[in-house]
């Protein structure tokens, strides 16, 4: 019996260091896949100054650290639902829009990132939600696997003779946070949802 045990401990140990082993590689090998694919993010910084703007805010609100703990758990219970909802709906990536390409094989993609409050050290005053989808348009080749960033000087130069790429619909997505006088505010900041021409630049796009 002893010499069984022994075996069988033999057999489950070599089976946990081999999938130790292939783990890592495989997680290494999709994020070499998908390096080529994303843009650098947006920095925290114009995060924070855009969604301060959307809310009318000058600066944070300013209040002692642990403070909004309790009044926070008894948000979190009422808007679980609809989080887990949102953060369904909202799980995608990089897409292609095929209606906004051209012979160059340019596509408007969309990116999508995660930021939460506490990246943005905001933690200590907004209620809900605790994280944000934040989407970027860019113009990607599939075929290439390359993205070309928002911010890149080349898109403008040529700016006629590609797709056309901005945000084409936007979300209201509710805040909750405190403000310096203890009073709970409700507001909310359009996000973007997706990629493409856009309502405003349809009509042009079809007179060229």
């Amino acid at each position: 019996m002893s010499f069984a045990f022994v075996g069988m401990m033999t057999l489950l140990g070599s089976a946990v260091v081999t999938a130790f082993i292939l783990h890592p590689a495989k997680e290494e090998a999709a994020i070499s896949a998908n390096s080529n694919q994303r843009c650098p993010e947006e920095s925290l910084q114009s995060i924070r100054k855009r969604l301060l703007g959307a809310l009318s805010l000058q600066t944070e609100p300013q209040l002692p650290a642990g403070f909004l703990d309790g009044v926070r758990e008894q948000w979190q219970r009422t808007f679980r639902t609809i989080s887990q909802s949102a953060k369904d709906t909202a799980a995608f990536d990089a897409s292609a829009t095929p209606e906004s390409g051209n012979s160059t094989g340019l596509k408007c993609c969309s990116t999508a990132s995660e930021v939460s409050m506490k990246d943005l050290g905001w933690d200590s005053w907004v209620i809900h939600p605790l994280s944000l989808t934040i989407v970027r348009c860019a113009l990607c080749n599939y075929m290439e696997n390359t993205v070309q960033c928002p911010s890149s000087s080349s898109i403008q130069d040529s700016q006629d003779d590609l797709p056309c790429c901005q945000p084409a619909s936007q979300d209201m997505v509710s805040i909750v946070y405190m403000d310096e006088t203890d009073a709970v505010v409700i507001s909310s900041v359009q996000l973007t949802r997706s990629c493409g021409c856009g309502p405003g630049n349809t009509e042009q796009q079809g007179k060229k």
